[in-house]
């Protein structure tokens, strides 16, 4: 059976974004671009250290960053 999973809110992650280059926005969290495009097209998941990063750089709680995808 196929477990939940944590997903990244796009919309929000485009917002906190505020145009900046993905690269740009990468380096100002502290995270290897590269793991945030694995992020953002789904082929990893957001872990604690990724949303403890975005939490603490910017004024958003976790609830608002990541989403619970049900096993279907």
């Amino acid at each position: 059976m196929a477990q939940p999973k944590l997903v990244i809110n796009q919309e929000k992650l485009e917002e906190l974004r505020d145009g900046q280059p993905w690269g740009v926005f990468a380096k100002l969290i502290g995270i290897d671009k590269g793991t945030l495009s694995r992020i953002r097209h789904g082929e990893s998941q957001p872990g604690s250290q990724f949303i403890a990063k975005i939490i603490t750089q910017y004024p958003v709680r976790m609830d608002e960053i990541v989403d619970v995808e049900s096993a279907a």
